[in-house]
Parts: C-alpha cells; structure tokens; sequence
C-alpha cells in the first residue's frame, strides 16, 4: 500500500470468533445458561468492583436482569458496523465464571479496540487477569484468516487510583503512554487521572503471548 492512501477501515470477522483459550482459561461469548453464575459472580463481589466498574450499581441486579444483558450484548456484537464485543472468562477446567473482558470503543479507521477486564474477588492475586489480557491480545492481533480479530493495535485505560487494574498491563510489560490529569469523574473518588497503555501488533508475540523484547 501507497504510504499516502488510507487503509480501508477494519470490518469484523465474518463469522465472528467464538473463543480463546489460555492455559487455564477460555474466553468466550456470554450465553444464557451462563446467567444464573455470572448473576452470582457480580452480585457477591459489586462491593469490591465500585467505584471502577459504575455499571455493576444498576445491572445484574437480579438473574432476570442478567438474561436480558446477555441478550443485549448478543444483539450489540452481532449489530452492523459493531464497537462492542463483551467476552466472558471462564475457567477451563469447570466452566466456573472467572470474570469478564473484550474488545470495546473500537476505532475501525485506526484498526483499534480498548479493552477492560475484572476477575472475580475470590481468584484475584493468581495471576488469571494477566493471563486473561494476554490471551486476548492474542487474540485480538491474530489474523481473522486464523481465527483472530485482525487489529493492528489495542489500548488499556483505568483511573489513576485503581491500582489493581493497573498491575496488569504493567505485569504484562505494556507501555504506559498517557496519564491523562483530572480527565475522568469516579463516583465516590472524584475527578480523577486517566492512565493509558497501548501495544501494537507488531509488539506482541502472539505465539507466547507476551511482549517482544528487542536487544540494546
């Protein structure tokens, strides 16, 4: 391609991917006969999530509610000209719900996705997030033509006082590129920084699924 031409925009795969696995886990679309246990998992930890994931205050509020966002999410993944794709982690071995990503606010011109993540309280510390994270960004460089999502680069935002989150791309080795000042309002903490973490496709080795290291 002519440095001067555009690439055209990126489209999602067709069909989309079903699912990743990572050593011990698997990542894949939420169905229904996941309600009852993701209803479980977000309701039993909501206190731990807050203030950083604000939607836990007004979803999963009951399994019924869970139904219909599983639902939702199928009907918004699965929308033409899509930028949303919520994604469970599952435990491989038993299918247990560990906690939840995806690939979101997708900018199709830039060939770019942000991702986010929670693990649940109970399995945090084990190193399953990172896991999860770098299973993904596997996924997500992988061509569609193997089964990936053809990106050529992904990001990662959280608060400035979240420092869970913040761990993971760290672990992961990312660059951090951006600490945005004041740029987010948290209910309960206040206006607070935006910390920013990109990679490349050209960065991430998606065989081990880990950063490329260069020599000095």
């Amino acid at each position: 391609m002519n440095a001067h031409e555009s690439p055209a925009p990126w489209t999602p795969p067709s069909p989309l991917p079903a699912s990743w696995q990572t050593p011990r886990l698997m990542l894949r679309w939420w169905t229904q006969a996941d309600a009852p246990a993701l209803f479980e998992a977000v309701n039993a930890d909501r206190e731990t999530m807050l203030p950083w994931l604000a939607w836990v205050a007004s979803e999963h509020r009951a399994v019924h509610e869970t139904v219909f966002a599983i639902e939702r999410m199928k009907r918004e993944r699965e929308a033409p000209g899509s930028d949303n794709f919520t994604m469970g982690i599952v435990d491989c071995a038993s299918g247990a719900v560990v906690g939840g990503t995806g690939l979101h606010r997708i900018h199709a011109a830039d060939h770019e996705a942000e991702t986010g993540y929670w693990i649940r309280a109970p399995l945090r510390r084990r190193g399953l997030c990172s896991e999860a994270v770098a299973g993904l960004l596997s996924w997500a460089f992988t061509a569609p033509a193997h089964g990936g999502w053809g990106f050529r680069r992904v990001h990662i935002r959280c608060a400035g006082s979240n420092a869970p989150s913040a761990r993971v791309p760290a672990k992961l080795g990312l660059p951090m590129e951006a600490r945005l000042a004041k740029e987010r309002w948290v209910k309960g903490a206040g206006w607070e920084d935006t910390l920013v973490w990109g990679v490349l496709a050209d960065d991430w080795d998606v065989k081990t699924s880990t950063l490329k290291r260069t020599s000095a």
